[in-house]
């Protein structure tokens, strides 16, 4: 096989055990005896080609028993360099320096081997071989050699973190550094990847007459060493490519396959040292201004990154230990991304202006990814009306697209600042409100609070829609066309509102047979009252024995409600479901609906440990505490209760209404199941009260 060295014979046992035991004296006992043994040697053809040089044409007498090799190509040099043998790799390599060069079935020369364990003896003593056989010669050719992965034994040595197999490479054989893999991977970007300072610096040293280390910079899809270097922790490591003179500094402004710079690399894992370290370099304005290829500029990039837990990344990290008081304020109220855009904006004090290939700007691409604390620290710090106002390619505000997308906070926290403007139209025509109404649910959905929102804060449906609203509603009265929703009237129905109808009618089929189920169990309960009833013998029969308990009573209240808060929610239901109704008060049943089944579910949750109470009696007080504990964890978790007063409704309706704005959002029949969860939970405490000060009461 050629290429792999000697195939036609093996290692013999008594050799393997001198080898992997690494006795040099035992070795050259066998290789004296074999000597005596035979007065002729076997010349091996490493390569399959004539040898070149003529040390390593002739192997020394005596030494045919070491051209042999084991099932997977390894060859007695393979073996003693491997295990870091470096005596018995000395005595081979001068019996038989050919060896230096033989491959096995993974394409190794024995230095591969010598640097992936980082047997750093070993590999000098295989890299003198190679030097010795002249630098045009088969073994100085070894010495560059690929294995199986494309990779040199210098690669081998960064790969495994083999400090001092690199350092001694970098030393002995520095073009090594420039060789890349078949991806384009040179040992400088592997040793970034890995995150080793230790393994950059030794690549970068210069040689000792200051010449400057000839390693590339390259790595897999156009990315540079600088790039793996933005996304490490600790921002010394980047720190020390910049100082690699002359081409350190060149890279800052490189780009990769996707367009971007070392620069949006660092700002996008947010390491604000090393966003701070390139800002720090005099193409700054340049690197600020370069876009990558979907129009991102770095202050996009802070922006769309999800936000890390800032206690988490402090704890981890020794970025931020220098930092005053005012940074960590910052950094634990608005998260990480407000420092790095702070940097940014120093740099850069057009951002605002700076738009992506969809027209967004930066304000727009915190909102379109949920990034909260954000879009809170530009609305109270950078109140630009060209940022909070601007429209993308589509007409849309930021406002336009946190309505789009549902998200409650940051719709509150827009309508807070006073600079946003409600009434601006997109490219279809609608306003925030408009879309807001035509994405409306049912509660507690996130778009159907947003639309509540709007509406507390005063911002109304446009006159034009509403104009176009009523319209709809009367030709859905002649002609029964109700697939459009009316704020969309002019546009054909699309997938998705067909999609969106067949969600309604499910929520209403699911709901229908849920109030159902309630209000059956709420009229069966109202006549097997817990604890029965008084005889017929004797005075007040028929009536409750326990009806002057004050569990009893809360009881008979909570199972009232249920009952009728369902039986409402069951007819609601059934008239939204009517396809013949128009979808105005379609939507208005379904609506309530949405409302009063969740509090027929409250009360009948709370009925249950009520009605526990007056039947467990005074013996199991215990098993009554826990009964309460349960169900008011029961209540407290249903999901979106606590959605309407929690995303800052009250705020934003105070700023943009008033005091009239506090009332409709405290009017409101939405406020109604939190404020329920209390009084249950209140009634939960005293009965528990009552029961321990007055058992019979």
């Amino acid at each position: 096989m050629a290429g792999t060295g000697p195939c036609y014979m093996s290692l013999d046992l008594e050799l393997l055990r001198v080898l992997t035991a690494g006795d040099a004296a035992a070795l050259q006992e066998l290789l004296r005896r074999r000597e005596d043994q035979t007065s002729g040697h076997v010349a091996v053809n490493v390569q399959a080609t004539a040898p070149t040089d003529a040390l390593a044409a002739q192997p020394c007498p005596g030494t045919s028993c070491l051209l042999g090799v084991t099932s997977n190509g390894n060859t007695a040099l393979h073996l003693v360099a491997s295990r870091g043998h470096a005596d018995l790799a000395a005595l081979i390599c001068e019996r038989t320096p050919s060896l230096a060069a033989t491959r096995n079935t993974f394409l190794d020369t024995p230095l591969h081997c010598a640097a992936r364990e980082g047997h750093r003896e070993a590999a000098a003593c295989l890299v003198a071989t190679m030097r010795a056989g002249g630098r045009a010669g088969e073994l100085a050719a070894a010495l560059r050699a690929r294995n199986c992965l494309a990779a040199t034994a210098l690669y081998e040595a960064v790969r495994h973190r083999c400090a001092g197999v690199v350092e001694l490479l970098m030393t002995e054989a520095p073009e090594l550094a420039s060789v890349e893999t078949e991806d384009g991977s040179s040992p400088l970007y592997l040793a970034a990847s890995i995150r080793s300072q230790e393994l950059v610096r030794t690549l970068l040293r210069a040689s000792p007459d200051g010449t400057p280390s000839p390693a590339s910079f390259s790595g897999p899809e156009g990315r540079t060493a600088l790039h793996a270097a933005a996304a490490a922790t600790s921002h010394e490591m980047a720190q020390e490519i910049l100082s690699w003179k002359p081409q350190g500094p060149t890279l800052l402004t490189r780009v990769d396959s996707t367009g971007r710079t070392p620069l949006q690399v660092a700002v996008m894992y947010g390491r604000l040292r090393t966003v701070q370290l390139f800002l720090d370099d005099i193409t700054s304005a340049e690197q600020v201004r370069i876009s990558d290829n979907h129009g991102l500029f770095p202050v996009h990039t802070a922006a769309i990154f999800p936000e890390e837990d800032a206690i988490r990344l402090m704890r981890n990290t020794k970025e931020y230990r220098e930092f005053t008081w005012l940074k960590l304020k910052q950094l634990l109220l608005n998260g990480r991304a407000t420092l790095i855009i702070d940097t940014l904006f120093k740099k850069c004090p057009g951002y605002y202006k700076m738009v992506d290939d969809k027209g967004r700007n930066l304000l727009h691409c915190a909102v379109e990814h949920n990034s909260y604390r954000l879009v809170r620290f530009i609305c109270q710090k950078y109140t630009i009306a060209t940022l909070l106002n601007g429209t993308d390619y589509e007409g849309n505000t930021p406002l336009h697209l946190a309505v789009k997308y549902g998200f409650i906070r940051i719709v509150s926290t827009l309508l807070e600042t006073m600079s946003v403007d409600t009434n601006i139209v997109n490219k279809d025509g609608l306003t925030a409100g408009d879309l807001a109404a035509a994405l409306y649910e049912y509660f507690p959905s996130p778009n159907t609070i947003v639309s509540i929102c709007l509406r507390y804060c005063g911002v109304e449906v446009s006159p034009y829609r509403a104009d176009r609203i009523r319209e709809r509603s009367a030709q859905e009265k002649t002609d029964n066309s109700k697939s459009v929703h009316p704020l969309l009237a002019d546009k054909k129905p699309t997938k998705e509102q067909a999609s969106s109808d067949k969600e309604e009618e499910d929520f209403s089929k699911t709901g229908t047979i849920g109030s159902v189920l309630i209000a059956t169990v709420a009229f069966a309960a109202a006549f097997t009252v817990p604890g029965g009833v008084v005889a017929d013998d004797r005075p007040g029969s028929g009536a409750a024995v326990m009806a002057r308990r004050f569990a009893f009573r809360a009881f008979v209240v909570s199972d009232a409600m249920a009952f009728f808060c369902s039986i409402v929610a069951t007819f609601c239901l059934i008239y939204g479901g009517t396809k013949e109704a128009p979808r105005a008060q379609r939507v208005l049943h379904k609506a309530r609906a949405s409302t009063l089944l969740p509090l027929s579910g409250l009360f009948t949750i709370a009925a249950f440990p009520f009605g526990f109470h007056l039947v467990l009696g005074n013996a199991n007080r215990g098993l009554i505490v826990f009964l309460y504990m349960v169900s008011s964890a029961s209540i407290l978790s249903i999901p979106d209760i606590w959605n309407a007063p929690l995303y800052g409704m009250v705020r934003a309706a105070r700023r943009r209404a008033g005091c009239l704005g506090i009332i409709r959002v405290l009017s409101s029949a939405y406020v109604a199941a939190p404020l329920f969860v209390v009084l249950i939970c209140a009634a939960f405490a005293l009965a528990v009260a009552l029961d321990i000060a007055l058992p019979n009461y």
